[in-house]
C-alpha cells in the first residue's frame, strides 16, 4: 500500500485543530507511536508510522504492525478532566473511530469494552491511551489507536486472536490517508468537547454499538472467571454484569472480557 502524503495531511488536520498549531511527527518506523507522542509532549500532536516495532495493545499485548498496511497513529492533547473520568475518555475515542468507519460504508463495524473495534467477532483495531500528569485536573493523554486495513494470511497467523482487516470486509481498498484524517478530525473535535454533562449520551453511544451487550460473556479477575449476561456500561465506564450473584460492576484495569 502508498504511504502517506505527509504535505497533504498537514492541509487536511491543520483545519480543524485549535488553541494551538499542529504538530505533525511522520516516521517511517518508530518503537511504538505512542512513546514518539510522549516525547513529544505538545498539545496538537499527531504521530503517524508506517510501521512500528514495538507497538502495544492493552495490558503490554504486542501490536502487529506490518510496513504500510495499517493505521499507527497517536494524538496528543492537553485536557482538563476529573481523574476518576479519565477511562472514559477511551470510550469516546472507540465510538469516534467507528462512527467514522460506518460513515464510510463499513457497516458491520462495533466495539467491545473496554477498547477494541470489532467486526464479525474479530478484532480490527485497538485503542490504548496513556497520560502525564500536568496538574491537578489537568493531563497531556497521548490517544494511541491502530486499526487493521490490510491482512494478507500471513499477518493473520502472526496476531494471537481473532482478527479481520478491512480488506476482508469490503471488495474496495481502503484509503489510509483518507480514513486517518477523517478519525483524527473526529477525535481531536469530539475528545476536545467531552464533559461531565456529555456523558451519558457517550453511554448510550457506546452501549449501541458494543457488540456484546445484551449477551452472555465471561469476566476473567486475577482470582476468578464469572460468566453473566453484559448489561451494558455505567456513568463512570465500568461495565455491568447480570451474574448468579446478582448485577455486579467491573473496572477495566481489573478484568479481561470475552463472549461466550
Amino acid at each position: 500500500m502508498s504511504v502517506y502524503d505527509e504535505t497533504e495531511l498537514l492541509h487536511e488536520l491543520s483545519n480543524i485543530v485549535s488553541g494551538a498549531p499542529l504538530n505533525l511527527v511522520y516516521l517511517k518506523e518508530c518503537e511504538s507511536t505512542n512513546i514518539e507522542c510522549m516525547k513529544q509532549a505538545v498539545h496538537n500532536t499527531i504521530v503517524i508510522a508506517d510501521s512500528q516495532s514495538a507497538g502495544r495493545g492493552r495490558r503490554g499485548k504486542k501490536w502487529h504492525s506490518p510496513v504500510a498496511q495499517n493505521i499507527y497513529c497517536s494524538i496528543g492533547l492537553n485536557k482538563t478532566i476529573k481523574a476518576e473520568y479519565l477511562g472514559l475518555i477511551s470510550l469516546q475515542v472507540a465510538v469516534c473511530i467507528v462512527n467514522v468507519l460506518r460513515q464510510k460504508g463499513y457497516t458491520e463495524a462495533g466495539l467491545k469494552w473496554p477498547n477494541d473495534i470489532l467486526c464479525q467477532g474479530k478484532k480490527l483495531g485497538g485503542i490504548l491511551i496513556e497520560t502525564k500528569v500536568l496538574a491537578t485536573d489537568s493531563f497531556y493523554l497521548v490517544i494511541g489507536f491502530g486499526l487493521n486495513v490490510n491482512l494478507d494470511d500471513s499477518d493473520l497467523q502472526q496476531i494471537d486472536q481473532p482478527a479481520i482487516g478491512l480488506n476482508n470486509m469490503s471488495d474496495r481498498i481502503a484509503d489510509r490517508q483518507e480514513l486517518i484524517s477523517a478519525i483524527c478530525s473526529q477525535i481531536l473535535q469530539d475528545v476536545m468537547v467531552f464533559d461531565l454533562h456529555l456523558i451519558d449520551s457517550l453511554v448510550n453511544s457506546f452501549n449501541q454499538l458494543d457488540q456484546l451487550h445484551g449477551k452472555q460473556v465471561l469476566v476473567k479477575t486475577v482470582d476468578e472467571e464469572i460468566s453473566g449476561i453484559h448489561l451494558g456500561i455505567l456513568p463512570t465506564g465500568h461495565i455491568q454484569v447480570q451474574t448468579s450473584r446478582g448485577v455486579e460492576s467491573f473496572a477495566a484495569a481489573e478484568i479481561s472480557l470475552r463472549g461466550l
